[in-house]
């Protein structure tokens, strides 16, 4: 039986540098083609990341379209001194439904990987 192996020839064999890995790991090649099921996880992987990157921006964009559909503030056309007050309510308010639309939205971003998933999955199965 052979003994272990000794720290100075492990050392030699180690690449040096990640050119020198990348260089070695070329050189090896590859013995068998890859399995089909690799490329249909590629094409996978790449579609329902699209899928995501379209839902996400349909998200958004629904999410600019509802909180824009406030109506018009009342105080705008009148500068009376009387009015400030009215004026800072229709901020708030304003700010606290854009606040909402966009808490709700956000929650639905984080379900686009799934809704994608299960659209593309026939993809993989069987």
């Amino acid at each position: 039986m052979a003994g272990p192996i000794p720290e100075d020839m492990m050392e030699a064999l180690r690449p040096k540098s990640v050119q020198e890995l990348h260089a070695s790991v070329a050189a090896a090649g590859r013995r068998k083609p890859l399995p089909p099921v690799v490329g249909k996880l590629q094409q996978f992987i790449t579609q329902r990341q699209a899928c995501e990157q379209r839902c996400i921006s349909r998200l958004r964009e629904q999410a600019v379209f509802e909180a824009s559909l406030l109506p018009a503030p009342a105080s705008v056309a009148d500068d009376s001194s009387n009015k400030g007050g009215q004026r800072e309510l229709e901020e708030q308010a304003r700010e606290h439904i854009g606040a909402a639309v966009r808490k709700r939205f956000a929650g639905l971003e984080n379900q686009c990987s799934v809704l994608c998933g299960k659209r593309l999955a026939h993809m993989v199965s069987s």
